[in-house]
């Protein structure tokens, strides 16, 4: 048995180190690290900071890593008092960059922001894509509960994006507990300043979208995973297994793909304890997975009716997408967005006919391609991926046209960033 877990492991290694390497090839390349496409005042930034990085690290760097290590040991020691205060700076800067940009988003985040505020006009868009309707009727509620019918299209925009960065925020803040609490100090510093360099300021909190909101449940199931944990006493775990289980109901309502964090969970606790020799302690770990897989059971039978209860759309049966259609789209041309590919799928009408039409085609896909090709293009898609940011689904560049004109120069800076 002990020789099955050691493998297990080994095989995740195998699968990940290569897609590891393959995603920074991919990044290396991206049409952002292009000198030739930046403007003039850019390139000259970029030159005095890899000249003042060259001549530090070649006549002081005895000295610039003494000072690092001082300040790291500073922001280390206060922690709280960093993760607050700079937490305080962003939210202010997340404000200005909103109440500055003032600009819908196109694609599916128009949608759904479409259903939301005029949900008659959904019908069509819920019908195809129903996995939307969860966020739709929260977001819906949330408008009436602090908006009305007369409230503007831009302040409706503003409201959700300024949520979305709460959303963003309050993730973030979850995670660093969890981190905190799992591992030390010292990690959970490191996983702040990684969110806090790549994503506080991230655009996503322009796009009020499952993309951002799923963060918040997750966020909160990994606190809930670090009490399970550290939990003690019986009735503490099997609490933190039930608030597992519905927590993770609203990530799979609200992003599907959300569910691989349980699924992964799930595997890995029942693999350790089949190695476990403490009888009674395995026996207590196996009844809290399956008090988690009960909770989530019974989690989604509740998110189900109050979808039909709550929901304000109403959705026509049969019309939805199947997941084989995102299938094939994902495996033909560059594996991104195929709109043609969608648009035929949708010409069967049924749900059933549409699924049957993409089985079809992915089955003559594979036969066409055959292993090694399709491995070949499995490759390039993943590249490609991580080269555009976006993976292939819209297209980083299009301008996003604001509700107002740009007055000022600040403005005009801050638009020409995030639009």
């Amino acid at each position: 048995m002990q020789k099955l877990f050691d493998g297990y492991h080994d095989f995740i290694k195998i699968l990940v180190f290569p897609l590891f390497f393959l995603t920074l090839f991919g990044a290396i390349r991206v049409q952002q690290f292009d000198f030739t496409l930046v403007s003039h005042w850019l390139f000259s930034i970029i030159i005095v900071l890899t000249t003042v990085i060259v001549v530090t690290m070649c006549f002081f760097r005895n000295k610039s890593k003494a000072l690092f290590s001082n300040v790291y040991k500073i922001l280390l020691k206060h922690i709280g008092i960093v993760v607050c205060t700079s937490m305080i700076m962003i939210v202010a800067l997340q404000v200005l960059i909103l109440l500055n940009t003032q600009t819908p988003i196109g694609w599916d985040v128009g949608d759904v922001m479409n259903a939301v505020i005029h949900p008659r006009s959904g019908i069509e868009y819920v019908s195809i894509n129903p996995n939307n309707l969860f966020l739709i009727s929260i977001y819906h509620s949330l408008y009436q509960l602090f908006l009305s019918q007369g409230t503007s299209l831009a302040t409706t925009w503003l409201f959700f994006q300024i949520l979305t960065a709460i959303e963003l925020d309050f993730s973030i803040i979850c995670i660093v507990l969890f981190t905190y609490k799992v591992f030390n100090r010292r990690v959970a510093l490191n996983a702040y300043l990684l969110f806090f360099f790549l994503f506080m300021l991230t655009p996503y909190i322009q796009t009020p979208y499952s993309d951002i909101a799923v963060l918040v449940p997750i966020s909160l199931a990994l606190l809930c995973f670090a009490g399970l944990e550290t939990a003690t006493h019986v009735y503490l775990k099997l609490l933190f297994a039930i608030l597992i289980g519905f927590l993770f109901v609203v990530v799979y309502e609200t992003k599907p793909s959300g569910i691989v964090l349980l699924i992964a969970w799930t595997l890995d606790d029942i693999t350790r304890e089949l190695l476990n020799k403490h009888k009674s302690r395995k026996t207590l770990n196996l009844i809290v997975v399956l008090v988690v897989m009960l909770s989530f059971v019974g989690g989604q039978y509740v998110a189900n009716k109050f979808v039909e209860i709550h929901s304000p759309v109403r959705v026509v049966k049969n019309r939805a997408l199947p997941w084989q259609n995102f299938v094939l789209i994902g495996m033909t041309g560059n594996g991104g967005y195929n709109s043609p590919i969608r648009h035929t799928t949708l010409d069967f009408v049924t749900t059933k006919k549409m699924a049957q039409y993409s089985s079809q085609q992915i089955s003559k896909r594979l036969n066409t391609l055959g292993f090694v090709s399709y491995l070949q293009f499995l490759a390039g898609k993943q590249i490609r991926n991580t080269d555009r940011g976006d993976f292939s689904w819209g297209q980083e560049g299009i301008p996003q046209p604001p509700f107002n004109r740009t007055k000022g120069s600040l403005q005009d800076r801050i638009r020409s960033v995030y639009l």
